[in-house]
């Protein structure tokens, strides 16, 4: 099997592209470049087998890593294709698609306090977990657009199962304060 490599074009990650697919787009001596088996990003000069598709080759020391921002992708794990993730040099090295909160935890969270007050707020909770999982998947794949609209979707949908909850924890406080009230005003048995 050829080795695949990937890319930094701008700010945008470009992968896997083989050997042919890399010297066709003519990539140059500074173009970031990260393959299995790399510890972190590198200049494309730096990487031996790239020397012959590279027109001006200048090996430079890269025993550390000067891109930070371009930190080690994952790589697959048991067989599963899973594409790197490149960290965001405008996000100060974020994954893109990374909530600043897990919404996952608090889709969960909010399903159970959902059901406990409010049965409707426990099924939007339902639709809140479906859209992290899918926020979860689209970041695996480097689906990064999908991600982003699925983890604004968890958000809302949080928000509003925490919502009727509360709104279904007042109900049944006043329910209950009247059942209470209602029950002093009966007459006692002697």
């Amino acid at each position: 099997m050829e080795k695949e490599y990937y890319i930094v074009e701008g700010d945008n990650r470009v992968g896997p592209l083989s050997l042919t697919q890399l010297a066709d787009k003519g990539i140059e001596p500074s173009t970031l470049v990260w393959t299995a088996g790399m510890a972190d990003w590198a200049r494309a000069d730096s990487v031996p087998e790239l020397a012959s598709i590279i027109a001006n080759h200048t090996k430079i020391d890269n025993s550390e890593s000067a891109f930070g921002a371009y930190a080690q992708p994952q790589q697959p794990q048991y067989g599963q294709y899973q594409q790197p993730t490149m960290g965001n040099p405008l996000n100060n090295g974020g994954n893109y698609g990374n909530p600043p909160v897990n919404w996952k935890t608090l889709a969960i969270i909010a399903t159970v306090v959902g059901f406990l007050f409010s049965c409707i707020g426990g099924i939007v909770g339902i639709f809140a977990i479906t859209n992290a999982s899918k926020a979860e998947n689209a970041m695996r794949y480097g689906d990064n657009i999908t991600a982003q609209s699925a983890w604004s979707t968890c958000k809302t949908l949080c928000i509003v199962s925490f919502v009727l909850s509360g709104i279904g924890l007042i109900v049944n406080i006043l329910t209950i304060m009247n059942v209470i009230s209602v029950a002093s005003f009966m007459p006692q048995a002697i």
